[in-house]
């Protein structure tokens, strides 16, 4: 007796296996090769270009691929029966790979700045070196999800990459496969989005220089020991020393060499207002901060004479002339106090005023300068 083979059968050598997704295992090498390079290149641009996958592709990347583990089918033929349903029109759980790219960056850029505001609900500073590491572990969490939801299908209905279509449609237009025309309109396409890509890169990666400006302020100590300005005494006695700290911030973007002069405006008050009759020097230094750095220098000052007194901050950037004043200052800065005679007679002491730039404290700019209080003079 003979048996016949069926000819419906095949060899289980000849059964499509089960692999690891190709992209995916991409995505992960991307995603940590970009905040490798982030976190361990200083220079901006490297560090802009290296964080463009993270920000504009794999997020949204990785979320398609968890929605649409399928591969992609073209949509069947339209039919002229206009009640058809849009589920019967095209298969709505695969997409195409161009659809699979638009997603991509649509929603990536949808979703970053919701990743951001979630952060700052959780008890984390979003944009104190958390952000970056936050996104790629979520990467790699939906890499795995959608690895996982590839493999649970059949091995001929997995998404694969079509590097092999890529491929020959990249060398299309330099193969001489492709008519002379559409040759050079895709070419010179081509070349318009490469420096499209190159001119936004630029600008985010090498930016104009923002707002350079220096900060000039006058600060008193609270009782709690914070330094903080707008709490500046009303009223001194002329045996009494006021302790101040001079403060400057450099946001030049370059360092500064900056000289300060105090000078005490005598006040006279009449029916028309308030007239300057006398001005005398009390002190000046000079400080060289880099960018991005805060002076904080101690002041005491000792008004030996009644009246009504203006205390003015001069800061200049180079050599400061014969007579200063607010139209030829850099920055400038003041306040008003009233002395009074104090306990002990008064000996015929004017003005003192006494700076130390060895008492002075530089350091890095890392927070807002203290606000405003609610008696300001």
């Amino acid at each position: 007796m003979t048996v016949q083979e069926s000819t419906d059968s095949q060899p289980a050598n000849n059964q499509p296996t089960r692999r690891v997704p190709l992209d995916m295992l991409g995505v992960c090498l991307v995603a940590l090769g970009s905040v490798l390079v982030y976190y361990t290149v200083s220079l901006s641009a490297v560090r802009f270009l290296a964080a463009v996958p993270l920000l504009f592709f794999l997020p949204g990347y990785v979320f398609v691929s968890i929605l649409f583990p399928r591969t992609g089918r073209p949509p069947k033929e339209a039919t002229t029966d206009h009640t058809q349903p849009l589920s019967t029109a095209r298969n709505l759980d695969r997409v195409t790979v161009p659809e699979r790219l638009a997603l991509s960056f649509g929603l990536s850029i949808a979703f970053v700045p919701l990743f951001g505001l979630l952060l700052e609900v959780l008890p984390v500073d979003a944009f104190d070196n958390v952000i970056a590491p936050a996104l790629v572990g979520s990467i790699l969490v939906g890499t795995a999800i959608g690895t996982v939801r590839r493999l649970q299908l059949p091995p001929g209905d997995q998404f694969q990459v079509p590097t092999a279509a890529i491929t020959t449609s990249l060398l299309a237009p330099v193969s001489g496969s492709m008519p002379r025309t559409e040759r050079v309109v895709t070419l010179a396409l081509a070349v318009a989005i490469v420096v499209a890509i190159i001119s936004v890169g630029y600008v985010f990666a090498a930016p104009q220089d923002g707002e350079q400006y220096t900060d000039l302020r006058i600060l008193t100590e609270s009782t709690d020991g914070e330094l903080t300005f707008g709490d500046y005494p009303d009223e001194v006695s002329t045996d009494e020393e006021t302790d101040l700290v001079v403060g400057i911030d450099n946001h030049e973007q370059s360092a500064q060499t900056y000289t300060v002069v105090v000078t005490a405006e005598q006040l006279l008050e009449d029916d028309e207002g308030v007239t300057p009759i006398e001005s005398t020097e009390l002190d000046r230094f000079t400080i060289t901060l880099n960018d991005s750095e805060r002076l904080e220098q101690p002041q005491t000052v000792v008004l030996g004479t009644t009246g009504e007194y203006r205390l003015n901050y001069y800061l200049y950037t180079d050599e400061p002339p014969e007579t200063v004043d607010s139209e030829t200052a850099y920055r400038h800065t003041h306040f008003t106090v009233s002395v009074v005679d104090g306990d002990e007679p008064d000996d015929g002491a004017t003005f003192d005023s006494s700076i130390d730039t060895d008492d002075a404290t530089i350091e890095p700019i890392t927070a807002q300068p203290p606000a405003l209080t609610d008696e300001e003079s």
